[in-house]
């Protein structure tokens, strides 16, 4: 096959110093547990200088050792009035200190329009949790795959900190499946796997990978994506790795599933969302 490279060169916005500092910009939840915090600006609109093709957004320090932790972050853009670009993101339990592993991080392919700016908010479960949320928006050149106006959080969520409750298998056994929707409201064409273990105080201590994937069809589902987790036994978790999302032409009406296997001892409450973009 022939591949014929597009021209120009990648640009990126993004919200990330040079210095030696935490990453991105500080996002406060709420003083109340479970509700939004303030809206915090990220990007502004006149830092935004390019439509862009896609939105990379790596999220850390809502976790605490010991401690419950789940959280949703909601991506805006806009101004003065935003609107919701990406909602309920699933992000508990991502690491804080130098050394914690990683961050929980995503990659939508959505339209950013020039001079929106992107702002967040953040629900968790803990009080006046600081987080760090950086941002990077690529454009510059023409788009590499399809392009979609928003994503839309498939299920329903337990509350505003939490995704919807999935079975997890544990050691290393076959993947456990919970059904996300019955029937989708619309077409979508990509998706990206959301993932937290939520409620416990102390995570297994068998620490390792999760392994998730997102499903569609009938009782004998078809797998169309597969990531993992990293995780330990001290409430620290990164991923989803790989950071691509799956791209898979979906149409309205479709049944979807939340597939999950720990490679240790599974806790016992996790949570699962499906990102689909349309």
């Amino acid at each position: 096959m022939l591949w014929t490279p597009s021209q120009g060169r990648l640009r990126v916005i993004h919200n990330n110093g040079i210095v030696g500092a935490e990453p991105g910009t500080a996002v406060t939840s709420n003083a109340t547990t479970l509700l939004d915090g303030a809206v915090v600006e990220l990007i502004s609109a006149a830092n935004n200088i390019q439509d862009s093709w896609g939105i990379e957004i790596f999220i850390r320090g809502t976790a605490l050792s010991a401690t419950a932790s789940e959280s949703c972050c909601d991506i805006l853009v806009g101004g003065a009035t935003d609107d919701v670009l990406i909602p309920a993101l699933l992000c508990g339990g991502a690491g804080v200190a130098a050394g914690d592993p990683g961050c929980v991080h995503y990659m939508f392919p959505i339209h950013i329009p020039a001079g929106k700016r992107i702002a967040a908010t953040l629900a968790t479960v803990r009080l006046s949790v600081v987080a760090r949320i950086a941002v990077f928006l690529y454009g510059g050149s023409p788009p590499p795959w399809r392009v979609g106006r928003k994503a839309t959080a498939l299920g329903t969520q337990v509350n505003n900190a939490r995704g919807l409750a999935v079975a997890m298998a544990g050691g290393g056994a076959a993947a456990s499946v919970t059904q996300i929707i019955a029937s989708t409201a619309e077409d979508y064409f990509a998706f990206v796997p959301g993932f937290q273990i939520p409620v416990d105080f102390t995570w297994s201590a068998s620490s390792g990978s999760i392994n998730v994937g997102i499903g569609v069809g009938a009782a004998t589902e078809q797998r169309i994506g597969t990531w993992f987790y990293v995780r330990d036994n001290g409430e620290k978790l990164s991923g989803p790795y790989p950071k691509m999302p799956c791209f898979e032409n979906v149409p309205s009406g479709t049944r979807m599933v939340f597939y999950g296997s720990n490679s240790g001892t599974a806790d016992s409450d996790n949570d699962g969302q499906i990102y689909a973009m349309s």
